[in-house]
């Protein structure tokens, strides 16, 4: 796999449109850490100096724009960059992303299919070393074409009796409500794990619910463990996290949002909780004591669809830990969040607030706009309107407001050195709208 030297500030293999190093989130940089973005673009539209984005320390940040224009697009690129980063910063650095639309799989393979842009970029297509992991009920769906993807389950004993009724959809109130949330609890308080069956047949032992709610709350739990998310044991963390390593965690064939938002609540929870024991060893060691236990790794959870998770008009089962744990709290710990959506206007509006970074691509929903504009900070000489329309309608463009340096930039993302699948498909024979882009795309020095 390709790698940058740690050293060395230009695009990975030595890019020609260089200049004055920009470092986003860190100005403090020396130069270790970082991650290449793109390069600056100018009113005229013309390339511009490189720019980096700060690895070392811990960031929250917003991506949006609307459907096509490179919000997953640059979710893949942030993905690539921290796999590409040289030891020993990857080695203190794991990468999590919470796939929504099932299409980061595809990072294993280079990206052959845009050669021609990332020749003019100075860099080599190149593949990620990643491992996928799906709920462990879909397995054989995925095997069947060809993925290679690992089992992930939540044990059953994570999820509270209040949980379950909002999974379900059920009124906690309600006679199903009021049995469910008592079995449930019942059975964590022994604190040991318990199987569906352990459930069920705690159902049938409750005396105090009618047959009516007992059949119901069977079929209901029978329901839920066809779906293969979640076992008596669960996947442990360290199984999906590991210095170094890029996970996705692909959750599509999920369609319950209250499943999804579950998940994510949950692995959440967990790696805020090893970054505060994480942090406690590191102010240890820094104090001076020799301590052989193996700090677990600064993370960076991205998640795509955000609005999904930390909705504007409401609160789903992951909006307590994502905002007030990991958005608010979880930089000092060493937790990374990275939000990715096409509604802005759907997202709870501290999401906006509270991250350090926002990577905007193009808007045209007056809601959506308005919805950033309401965070806008006070070193923005112009409005995000006024930004847009000088960013103009480019697949790519970005606008970058940093507030780290409190400043605002206008960049053009590099191209993908893996393979993108979250593009629209097209009628159009593969092979011959490669060659329609290289000859649109390549300068007449490269044909």
């Amino acid at each position: 796999m390709h790698e940058r030297e740690s050293k060395d500030l230009r695009p990975a293999s030595g890019g020609k449109f260089g200049g004055t190093l920009r470092v986003l989130g860190n100005e403090e940089n020396n130069g270790e850490g970082l991650l290449f973005l793109g390069n600056y673009m100018a009113l005229d539209h013309s390339r511009g100096a490189d720019v980096y984005l700060d690895a070392l320390k811990p960031h929250a940040v917003l991506i949006c724009g609307k459907r096509g224009y490179g919000k997953s697009y640059t979710m893949g690129c942030m993905l690539e960059e921290l796999a590409f980063l040289p030891e020993p910063v990857k080695g203190n650095l794991a990468a999590l992303i919470i796939d929504t639309m099932g299409i980061f799989w595809t990072m294993r393979t280079p990206n052959s299919s845009e050669a021609g842009r990332l020749k003019n970029w100075g860099l080599p297509p190149a593949g990620l070393e990643i491992e996928v992991f799906v709920p462990a009920g879909n397995i054989e769906a995925y095997k069947k074409r060809n993925i290679e993807v690992k089992p992930f389950s939540i044990s059953i004993r994570e999820l509270s009796g209040s949980q379950w009724c909002r999974i379900l959809r059920v009124e906690e109130v309600s006679p199903l409500g009021i049995l469910l949330v008592r079995v449930v609890e019942s059975l964590r308080e022994k604190e040991d794990p318990y199987s569906f069956e352990d459930i069920i047949n705690e159902i049938f032992l409750d005396e105090r619910s009618d047959s009516a709610s007992k059949g119901a709350a069977e079929n209901y739990f029978r329901a839920v463990k066809s779906w293969g998310l979640f076992s008596k044991e669960g996947t442990p963390l360290s199984v999906l996290i590991a210095g170094g390593r890029t996970t996705i965690l692909d959750v599509s064939t999920l369609e319950n949002e209250n499943v999804c938002a579950a998940a994510v609540s949950i692995l959440a929870g967990r790696l805020y909780a090893e970054r505060l024991e994480a942090r406690r060893l590191y102010e240890k060691k820094q104090m001076g004591e020799k301590l052989e236990e193996k700090e677990f790794p600064m993370v960076w959870l991205f998640i795509d669809e955000a609005h999904i998770f930390v909705p504007a008009k409401a609160e789903s089962l992951a909006s307590e830990v994502l905002i007030n744990r990991c958005l608010r709290q979880g930089r000092q710990p060493g937790l990374s969040l990275v939000l990715a959506t096409q509604r802005p206007a759907s997202l709870h509006p501290d999401v906006v607030s509270q991250s350090d970074l926002l990577i905007c691509h193009r808007l045209t929903s007056s809601d959506d706009i308005l919805a950033l504009e309401s965070s806008r900070p006070l070193y923005m000489q112009e409005s995000l309107r006024a930004y847009l329309k000088k960013m103009g309608s480019e697949r790519g463009a970005a606008l970058i407001v940093d507030d780290h340096s409190e400043s605002v930039h206008m960049v053009r993302i590099r191209p993908r050195r893996s393979w993108h699948g979250g593009g629209e498909p097209s009628a159009l024979d593969p092979c011959k709208r490669e060659k329609e882009e290289i000859k649109i795309q390549i300068p007449e020095k490269f044909r």
